[in-house]
């Protein structure tokens, strides 16, 4: 079968809302979201499909300038999908609408636009005044769109397709994404951590999914292992009696539960490794599970 279609890779700086227009776009929760920023750690493949079109998003961690291991892995991920898709879209939020254009390979004619989101935080006059700003940084196409209320995702959709081949799917037409379970795991569990805890905790906290079996008779059994680099943040992780942890692991297993539509045996264990960010074989654990 011939619909339009084509990859399309979503840019941006941390917390603008890459994930939530994701989320929004395939009307269910792939990709991690929190109120703070980097969230993600690892391109979310998601699968738009419709009547006439079949759309593969990249949701992209924050672009962001690598401190450890760990942040040159996101960034290689950033160029490796920037190479492999046929538009780029720009993504920029009320309060940041500097020009985010990177220098990664791109495909030959490839096609680029600029989205201002959050434009429901804005009132008309601000809002002109930066999609003006943004067309003259750019000299791209903008719109503006609401990740969070649905305001104008079907013309940001409608732009895409506009502008995708006639060509055969990519994937069957009834799958969202073609990443593993494993790695949503990971993703809800970080997700969690995010809302759970202050600035220093989330950022500090590695997710490696140790084991996932897969029973036919009960419940699934998962094991995640959350790595800090400190005792102190271990301390704070598990909190008085254990009672943090505890409540990371129930709001975890019911994201878990209900993405997977069946019920898990979830257990989590905190475990200290100092500088784990820079350690080869620990960063090549969580990317392999992805």
């Amino acid at each position: 079968m011939m619909k339009k279609s084509g990859y399309v890779a979503i840019i941006g700086k941390p917390n603008t809302g890459k994930s939530t227009l994701l989320n929004r776009i395939l009307n269910v929760n792939i990709s991690a979201v929190s109120k703070k920023a980097q969230t993600t750690r690892a391109a979310v493949l998601g699968i738009f499909n419709d009547d006439n079109s079949q759309i593969i998003f990249y949701d992209t961690p924050g672009i962001i300038k690598s401190k450890n291991l760990m942040e040159e892995e996101m960034m290689k991920d950033i160029e490796k999908v920037i190479q492999a898709s046929d538009i780029i879209v720009y993504i920029h939020d009320d309060k940041n609408w500097r020009d985010e254009r990177i220098n990664f390979k791109k495909k030959k004619n490839v096609f680029e636009f600029v989205v201002l989101n959050k434009i429901d935080l804005l009132k008309q006059e601000e809002a002109n005044k930066i999609i003006e700003e943004l067309e003259k940084k750019y000299s791209l196409l903008v719109i503006p769109i609401s990740a969070a209320t649905g305001y104008n995702i079907d013309r940001f959709i409608e732009e895409i397709k506009s502008h995708l081949p006639y060509d055969v799917l990519f994937y069957p037409d009834d799958i969202i994404s073609e990443k593993p379970e494993r790695f949503f795991v990971a993703e809800f569990v970080r997700q969690v951590v995010f809302e759970t805890y202050g600035q220093e905790i989330p950022y500090s906290t590695g997710i490696i999914v140790d084991e996932f079996k897969e029973k036919g008779v009960g419940k699934d059994y998962i094991k995640v292992i959350l790595l800090v680099e400190r005792e102190s943040q271990k301390r704070i992780l598990i909190g008085e009696n254990g009672k943090m942890i505890k409540n990371v692991g129930i709001e975890s297993r019911k994201l878990i539960e209900d993405f997977l539509g069946r019920e898990v045996f979830l257990e989590l264990l905190v475990k200290v490794s100092p500088d784990w960010k820079n350690k080869k074989n620990i960063v090549k654990k969580m990317w392999e599970q992805i």
